[in-house]
């Protein structure tokens, strides 16, 4: 998965793994960079 940076083939390929078995690796954030920036500070990015 991601290999492609196809986001349909992506989807299609989280829609076939029950919920339950899915795992959270990570949180994307979108938008201006400021905004974003001042949400992030001070997180730990790699735990």
């Amino acid at each position: 998965m991601f290999a492609t940076g196809h986001d349909a083939d992506n989807r299609a390929a989280v829609r076939a793994v029950a919920a339950e078995k899915l795992n959270l690796v990570g949180i994307g954030l979108y938008g201006a960079r400021t905004p974003v920036d001042k949400v992030i500070k001070g997180l730990t990015l790699h735990g």
